[in-house]
């Protein structure tokens, strides 16, 4: 193992842990190690975690990994990604009057449903949470502004803690009647940004939301009797529900970082990830917009309550990114995404709406659907048999072109958070951990050998620590142009094992390389035909990738 490269541990996530693939199985931590950088630039912390048994799951919330799909599946590099987020914030934050979503008056700045000119909690709690994963502080604050001066009925004084779903641009409020799904994002995007911008003033309003959920002031949030997400916390619409209102990894934390009603939090866990899974029909795989405790269609208001017609769109996102999140409940969700993707396939993406079993389908297929499929197949990426469909479904999503014109608020917020998932810049921002520091004299450290002194993030045994290995190994000298010039090219290379492949970033197309075992038995040798090579390989352990006079230790 001698020469391998700083690179296989610096900048990469969590190559040295053994994959999963049941990624029900909690495992113990200290099987586990996570080596990376898990703080942004101003130090705010999204890396593992353990429960407080000292176990893990295989999802970002214990190992910290957010590698994008669009990467590993597409070969997206991260300046094609930046671009992309660029353009989806500058097409609907960006004040383009055909374009935006956003706007600004003195109270702060408000969501738009352009094709109903008024302003909704959905809106207004999706804009915050997009505010925070982006790092937009600025609009985060004037969305919250807003929507607490006219929406909010605070409880501090008297209020049931829940938001008007419906305003006017004015202010003016045109139903005082509530939408959990703003409830919920209001309360997961206040804990992200209070962990993320270390703000006490965001935590406050989460938990006192968190703390009306269960007759606060008024009548829950959530059914006290099967632990469900209701309609609306009000007589006649609380005994029933919304699949698209069921998010279990939002859920999950609230369970963790709510300071009241923890056991109820922790039964509504259980119960979100057993209703969302209901909801979903078995034949088709789609959700009704409104549907019962036990999953089945419900019928209020419009014949479209018992159909996938609009609400229902998100229901593959709230799994989706459950089992990335979490990976708690992987052979259920990868059993629901298989019958959705299959069903979008055999339809041809034709259309957008249809009878819960998938009958009688009509209107088109829309960008909003696209990013919310996609996200479900974060339940498929170890399938080898769905590899090429996966890809189809991610390739759609990133095609989609932002929406222009009076349709471009609800299927293109919903776009927009799916493709933030899909990036891997939807982050569980967390409290930050302590963080130990350690001084390694030696080159080596979890079985890589650092060329120079050298510092970042290991997680492990469920502690945190900054380790710098601060023994150097001298560069040959090299006096050859060309040679040199080789060097520099192989110098922004990575090499990490994922989803049942090792994958090669940023190596010079045509490059030399081969996958030995430890025992320097050749595995796979051959060249690199992309800029994000993909190598399948059945073996799985400890391999050693040597391409451009380096070698990384990889674990598959």
């Amino acid at each position: 193992m001698k020469n391998l490269s700083k690179k296989a541990a610096s900048g990469i996530a969590a190559i040295a842990y053994v994959s999963l693939l049941s990624a029900s199985i909690a495992v113990a931590a200290e099987s586990q190690i996570y080596t990376d950088t898990f703080f942004d630039d101003s130090g705010a912390y999204f890396g593992p975690d353990c429960e407080k048994d000292g176990t893990q799951s295989t999802g970002a919330y214990y190992t910290g990994d957010y590698t994008s799909p669009f990467k590993t599946f597409l070969g997206k590099t991260d300046k094609d990604i930046q671009d992309k987020l660029d353009e989806l914030w500058n097409h609907y934050f960006g004040g383009q009057n055909d374009k935006t979503v956003y706007y600004e008056d003195r109270d702060g700045g408000y969501i738009v449903d352009i094709n109903n000119n008024d302003i909704r909690s959905e809106g207004m709690s999706y804009g915050m949470m997009i505010a925070v994963q982006t790092n937009h502080r600025e609009q985060f604050d004037k969305l919250w502004n807003w929507a607490k001066k006219h929406m909010w009925k605070d409880p501090a004084t008297g209020g049931s803690g829940y938001f008007a779903w419906q305003a006017n641009r004015d202010g003016s409020v045109r139903d005082w009647g509530n939408a959990p799904d703003g409830e919920i994002y209001f309360m997961m995007s206040l804990l992200f940004a209070a962990h993320r911008w270390n703000d006490e003033g965001y935590m406050r309003d989460a938990q006192s939301i968190l703390k009306a959920c269960w007759k606060g002031n008024g009548q829950s949030l959530y059914s006290e009797q099967s632990f469900i997400a209701t309609f609306q916390p009000s007589d006649g619409n609380n005994t029933w529900g919304d699949a698209s209102y069921s998010l279990p990894a939002f859920v999950d934390l609230f369970s963790r970082w709510s300071t009241t009603n923890t056991d109820k939090w922790k039964k509504a866990t259980k119960a979100t990830r057993d209703h969302i899974y209901n909801s979903a029909n078995p034949k088709s795989g789609l959700c009704s917009d409104y549907s019962n405790f036990d999953g089945t269609p419900h019928h209020a208001f419009s014949d479209n309550s018992t159909k996938y017609a609009f609400d229902a769109i998100r229901c593959p996102m709230n799994y989706g990114m459950d089992s990335y999140l979490f990976g708690v409940d992987m052979e259920r969700q990868t059993k629901i995404a298989k019958v959705i993707t299959d069903f979008f396939e055999r339809d041809g993406y034709r259309h957008g709406h249809f009878n819960w079993d998938g009958t009688s389908g009509y209107g088109d297929f829309t960008i909003g659907q696209a990013g919310a499929n996609a996200v479900a197949t974060y339940a498929l990426l170890e399938e080898e048999s769905y590899k090429d469909l996966v890809k189809k479904v991610l390739q759609k999503a990133w095609d989609s072109k932002p929406i222009v014109g009076s349709q471009r608020y609800y299927d293109g917020l919903v776009h927009y958070l799916a493709m933030l998932h899909l990036t891997g810049n939807f982050k569980i921002w967390k409290e930050k951990p302590q963080v130990e520091k350690k001084t390694v004299d030696s080159n080596v450290y979890n079985g890589v050998t650092y060329d120079t002194e050298t510092t970042f993030n290991s997680f492990e045994s469920c502690k945190l620590y900054e380790v710098t290995v601060t023994a150097k190994k001298p560069e040959p000298e090299i006096s050859d142009p060309e040679k040199i010039a080789a060097r520099m090219d192989f110098a922004g290379v990575k090499v990490l094992s994922h989803n049942g492949s090792i994958v090669i970033e940023n190596a010079p197309i045509g490059s030399m390389f081969t996958v030995t075992d430890l025992n320097g038995r050749v595995l796979k040798a051959s060249k690199t035909q992309s800029a994000m090579h993909e190598i399948r390989i059945g073996n799985r352990g400890v391999m050693l990738v040597k391409v451009g006079g380096n070698t990384y230790k990889v674990v598959k």
